[in-house]
């Protein structure tokens, strides 16, 4: 005869229905934070804080950690699709502006790494602090921001980037090499 074993603790029937509860309002929280990505939430809140730049000082300054803390502003989204914008000429010179969209931000890769950013007047910091998928400078609300690329001895660059919610890409790419100044 062959004893069998004692059967040993049986988990009570209402753990794996809490556990599944818990995992599906889980899920739930997910999604709806997901899906609400520009609101302002408590969970924005604490885990991902809000930028803040620096202003420049009016003696002309780039230097980030100079000047007063201030955010740029979104202006009136620019309309039509992205184009570049090629205008001047003469004695002035060309310039053009690259109009983008992007629904939640931009990264800049830009050489030299060490040019600054302006984002509506509002210094961002340098380039490299924005090159990759972790950096990204989120836009604060939907509208158009002008980007300039300054670098001494560089010419500067410039970028309209019209954030939307119904853009695509969700992030534009900045990718540019300055040229010296002649």
């Amino acid at each position: 005869m062959t004893e069998e074993p004692e059967p040993g603790p049986v988990m009570p029937r209402w753990v794996p229905i809490v556990i599944g509860l818990v995992l599906v309002t889980i899920a739930g929280l997910a999604v709806f934070t997901g899906l609400r990505y520009r609101n302002d939430t408590l969970v924005d809140r604490v885990m991902k804080p809000r930028r803040t730049s620096r202003v420049p000082p009016a003696g002309g300054s780039t230097f980030p950690g100079e000047g007063s803390e201030k955010t740029p502003v979104a202006r009136e989204p620019v309309g039509g699709r992205s184009r570049a914008e090629i205008t001047g000429g003469g004695a002035s010179g060309v310039t053009s502006t690259v109009r983008i969209t992007a629904r939640r931000g931009m990264i800049t890769k830009v050489t030299p790494p060490d040019a600054m950013i302006f984002v509506n007047d509002v210094a961002i910091g340098e380039a490299q602090q924005h090159d990759t998928q972790d950096e990204v400078w989120d836009f604060e609300a939907p509208g158009s921001y002008t980007v300039r690329i300054v670098a001494p001895g560089y010419e500067e660059r410039q970028f309209i980037v019209t954030a939307s919610d119904g853009a695509n890409p969700e992030i534009a790419v900045i990718d540019i090499k300055l040229s010296p100044v002649k």
